[in-house]
């Protein structure tokens, strides 16, 4: 199974360069975030040629999460069960009846002087205590998407740009080191360990891509049983460099 998470920045705006993607067809399932749109004013049809079952918790203008897949999605969980939250930032459902798949779009916090980071945290912590109870399960659980942390200095190409940036910032370090050290597996550093491997390229400036001025914030975490399936993972920098793209590369889980 081919599995790619994809921060889409408006599924609307991107549409072409996101059809794209289907119409290559290398993936059996797609995880995408920032959709900006309400269930309602999903374009559905527009993708029923390709044979994805859509699973949408969108919203207006903001947040939003969805997931295609050529296999069954069953299962489905809209929304953190343990944290009331007014954005569609999480999917979770099972796909082909037997992997579990977290779809997040964690909040970006800002800066760690801004109101919003506190939120941030919040929810990352509230995380944690969910995603506990999937980390020694004998059902393969996948968590995937835009994390909104570059977890070490490495992942982020001029560090000191980046002091005092919530993407950046210890305590939200932290806790998701906390994942990592209680078992939870980063499929691509894994696989990885000494290369650089940027997911995000603001569209400021020129030539970000080629000259490497970009951020790691876009993940697969597998759980103890789903680490033992791990493949391949390699980031797609396919949809960055589309007509009109989205300011993120895809990044690719292929599982056994």
């Amino acid at each position: 199974m081919k599995i790619l998470t994809l921060n889409i920045n408006s599924i609307r705006a991107h549409i072409e360069s996101f059809i794209d993607i289907l119409r290559r067809g290398e993936y059996d399932t797609i995880m995408v975030q920032e959709l900006k749109v309400e269930n309602a004013n999903f374009p559905y049809m527009i993708f029923d040629e390709f044979g994805y079952n859509i699973k949408v918790f969108g919203q207006k203008s903001w947040n939003g999460v969805a997931i295609f897949s050529k296999y069954s999605v069953e299962d489905v969980v809209a929304g953190m069960p343990n944290y009331a939250d007014v954005n569609a930032r999480f999917l979770e459902c099972v796909v082909n009846g037997c992997v579990r798949l977290i779809n997040t779009y964690m909040p970006n916090g800002d800066t760690v002087d801004s109101p919003k980071f506190p939120y941030k945290l919040e929810w990352m912590r509230a995380f944690t205590d969910y995603i506990e109870q999937y980390l020694d399960s004998p059902e393969p659980v996948i968590i995937g998407g835009d994390f909104n942390v570059a977890i070490e200095d490495r992942d982020i190409w001029k560090p000191k740009n980046y002091e005092g940036i919530a993407i950046a910032a210890p305590d939200a370090r932290a806790i998701m080191q906390q994942w990592l050290n209680d078992g939870w597996v980063d499929a691509w550093r894994t696989l990885h360990p000494n290369e650089i491997g940027y997911t995000w390229y603001g569209y400021r400036g020129r030539d970000t891509v080629g000259n490497k001025q970009g951020l790691r914030l876009d993940y697969f975490l597998c759980n103890r049983t789903a680490a033992k399936m791990i493949k391949k993972c390699e980031i797609d920098i396919q949809p960055r460099l589309a007509n009109k793209p989205t300011d993120h590369c895809g990044l690719m889980l292929e599982i056994e």
